[in-house]
């Protein structure tokens, strides 16, 4: 395992989570997030399963034992978003769009009423199994061509993203749509695989791969992620490309640093791959997936309990110009309320629910 590439998972899910709950500044970084997780994808599975056959009984075995690592932690949070809707009295059930859901075809629908229903995050899954899907037959055909061939098929897929999204981009319902749309972030996948047929190459050049360590290469990532965000802030009219384009490269220079400097990281790494960010990386699929069931269990249960405590009323040991804990209203820290409900929720259903299924799965 590439603990780095682990520790980042960990890293982007709490930025997604408190990008949602309204930390304002993280919106790139949530962007960024989701370009990672797929491109980590497809570098994983090529380095793992470098030939995997793309017909017949092994394509189906692939197929069905990847899928199997989403459907059950899909199922359990979307069937606990419809308990708790129908608790609240909020539930309203579209039977097309949930069979659509419980399939994990959502994301194909092109409509936002359809790919971000019920538990809207689940999008991803659904993305993510078509890719696992592609993968044997991109196996079978795009892994072995020479890396320069895949270069290039990788350079006409981005011309076409990016003249897809110059042209419907200005539009926020179809650029959201591209953003989910499978086809689309099939790119992230296969920049993801292409790197795993560079990886060889680049452990050898003098200036990457033969440092002692990885701290120069790492501050250069976080650089280049950092200029390609104030570039994105300074120029407005980079917008029809802020979900996608502009973060492959900068993505795709870490999770090249991550693996080149594996064993042998630097400052940075050995941050990611620290025992607490390992711990989070090892749920942050359930973090990812859990985060908007968090933020029901605080505005129903956690919010009116602590104004019930007294959170959000003068307290009677108030002074002019000096407030206590009690006089601050919970939902001005809302997305330090929920942050540690997810994590906490995302523990018990790793620990209760996913571990379990694996092992029952093998």
């Amino acid at each position: 395992m590439i603990k780095t590439i682990n520790g980042w998972r960990a890293v982007f899910a709490l930025m997604i989570v408190l990008f949602h709950v309204g930390v304002m500044g993280l919106e790139e970084m949530t962007w960024a997030g989701v370009s990672f997780f797929l491109m980590a994808s497809g570098f994983l599975l090529a380095l793992k399963y470098p030939n995997q056959p793309a017909g017949g009984k092994s394509y189906w075995k692939f197929v069905g034992r990847h899928a199997m690592k989403l459907y059950p932690l899909h199922w359990l949070t979307l069937a606990l978003w419809l308990g708790v809707m129908a608790v609240l009295g909020l539930l309203v059930i579209q039977p097309v769009t949930l069979a659509l859901n419980v399939a994990l075809l959502h994301p194909w629908s092109l409509l936002h009423s359809v790919y971000y229903s019920y538990n809207q995050f689940s999008w991803f899954l659904g993305t993510l199994l078509f890719c696992y899907v592609c993968y044997p037959l991109l196996s079978r055909w795009f892994t072995p061509l020479r890396l320069r061939t895949q270069a290039l098929i990788l350079a006409a897929l981005v011309v076409i993203d990016f003249v897809l999204l110059a042209v419907m981009g200005g539009n926020d319902y179809y650029r959201t749509a591209l953003y989910v749309f499978p086809p689309m972030r099939l790119i992230d996948f296969m920049i993801g695989m292409t790197l795993a047929s560079a990886y060889p190459h680049a452990k050898g050049l003098r200036v990457l791969g033969k440092a002692q360590n990885g701290t120069d290469a790492e501050l250069v990532a976080l650089a280049l992620l950092s200029a390609v965000v104030m570039t994105y802030r300074a120029y407005p009219g980079l917008l029809p490309w802020g979900d996608t384009t502009l973060w492959w490269l900068p993505v795709a220079l870490i999770i090249a640093v991550c693996a080149i400097y594996n064993a042998r990281e630097g400052f940075i790494g050995k941050v990611l791959a620290s025992r607490p960010l390992q711990w989070l990386g090892d749920i942050s699929f359930e973090i990812f997936m859990l985060q908007g069931l968090a933020a029901l269990v605080f505005n129903y249960l956690v919010a009116p309990l602590l104004g019930h405590m007294g959170f959000g009323h003068p307290s009677p040991f108030d002074t002019p110009g000096n407030t206590d804990l009690f006089s601050i209203d919970p939902y001005t820290l809302i997305a330090w309320f929920i942050l540690p409900i997810d994590i906490l929720l995302a523990w018990v259903v790793n620990r209760l629910f996913t571990r379990p299924v694996r092992r029952l799965l093998r």
